[in-house]
């Protein structure tokens, strides 16, 4: 029950950072804003979750994980409430930003908590399905979120995302055990973190894997309004269709962590996300094909948060709290950069090649992924001599 409780959380936070992209045409439409403006709301989302997730990781990192859960979803309801009744584009820009320390502080410091909790070989596959949360909200809860909107209006689609978010912030507090606490966070720690090559490349490759994705997912719809004229529940059904491949993907990667490592399974992740991203062109000609593209996308890639993170913890166990911190950090601010990157990519790049932007930043992701490996190994090497 308390897994369940807990991925749910991550499914609300992940659908409240990405419903944005899915509403982006009504959000410009209703607050007459330039598109490229209204992406402006994703890339300060991301900004802000960086810089707050390794702050209040450091500042949380002394109260206890119910307390601290808890209030980081309530936050999330309190902000989702405020933007459905946003008057202004500047408005909406401080509920954004708000909810960006729900982002910032839940999904690092859950993972952080599951570690502590769990043995250490049930570590990697419990973190892998407490990340199903967070990929199926990526791709589910964005859909959701463009079905209300396309009967209702945008608005609802945030009051539903808060009101969801205090139910849940509810059921965490009920199913956490009280005084369960994390190795206290200062500057030495932080320290060690940054001084380790295995940590930096690996978290290099999680900032880069995201900007590569951003800059796609973050205006896809509209490019696919651009190219086939997907909109409405149309644009939902393809959201829908690559929520399935997303949780698909994620189940089996659950079980090829325990096969394969989480090191095969994320270079997989990589490949198969740079190799969709360049056949997308050839891909858009035809709209049925599009729903392909996009089931086969979140099909290989979905499950790398899950076994980055499993990849973190296996490096250095006694700092995942500022590790897992760093790379939810890293990962936001990878999409802020992508987000930003596709707004000046939209006005220079033709719609049907955005992803072609997104690939040079993936390819980039799976060289770090690769160099990170090769220097964890020799610190262990170096640790065992």
């Amino acid at each position: 029950m308390r897994l369940f409780v807990l991925i749910a959380g991550n499914f609300f936070v992940a659908t409240s950072f990405l419903s944005v992209g899915g509403l982006l045409s009504d959000i410009s439409t209703s607050l007459q804003i330039p598109i490229g403006q209204a992406g402006l709301l994703i890339a300060a989302f991301g900004i802000a979750a960086a810089v707050c997730a390794p702050t209040l990781a450091t500042l949380g990192s002394r109260i206890d994980r119910r307390k601290l859960l808890t209030g980081s979803m309530a936050i999330c309801a309190l902000a989702n409430l405020l933007a459905a009744l946003s008057q202004s584009f500047e408005h909406l820009m401080l509920a954004r930003v708000l909810a960006a320390v729900t982002s910032a502080v839940y999904t690092p410091q859950v993972a952080a908590t599951l570690s502590m909790l769990m043995p250490e070989k049930e570590r990697a596959p419990v973190l892998a399905k407490l990340m199903i949360g967070w990929s199926v909200g990526a791709v589910l809860g964005n859909p959701i979120s463009v079905l209300i909107a396309s009967v209702s209006s945008w608005r609802m689609s945030f009051a539903f995302i808060g009101i969801a978010s205090a139910v849940i912030a509810f059921f965490i507090w009920r199913s956490v055990p009280p005084n369960v606490m994390v190795p206290p966070l200062n500057w030495v720690r932080w320290f060690q973190v940054l001084r380790s090559p295995a940590l930096r490349w690996l978290t290099a490759a999680t900032a880069l894997t995201n900007m590569g994705s951003a800059v796609m997912m973050s205006y896809i719809a509209p490019i696919v309004k651009s190219v086939q004229g997907i909109a409405g529940a149309a644009l939902a059904l393809l959201l829908f269709t690559a929520g399935g491949g997303a949780l698909l993907g994620n189940l089996l990667s659950v079980r090829m962590v325990r096969r394969f490592g989480a090191t095969l399974v994320a270079y997989r992740c990589n490949i198969s996300s740079a190799t969709m991203l360049l056949l997308w062109p050839l891909f858009s000609f035809w709209a049925a094909t599009i729903y392909v593209a996009q089931f086969l996308w979140s099909l290989g890639s979905s499950g790398f948060p899950a076994v980055q993170q499993a990849r973190l913890v296996a490096v250095a166990p006694m700092l995942a709290a500022a590790t897992i911190a760093l790379n939810s950090s890293v990962t936001y601010l990878g999409m802020a950069v992508g987000a930003s990157i596709g707004a000046t990519a939209w006005t220079l790049v033709p719609p049907r090649f955005m992803s072609w932007v997104g690939f040079v930043f993936v390819v980039g992701a799976l060289a770090c992924s690769i160099l990170g490996e090769r220097a964890a190994q020799r610190e262990t090497a170096a640790s065992s001599s």
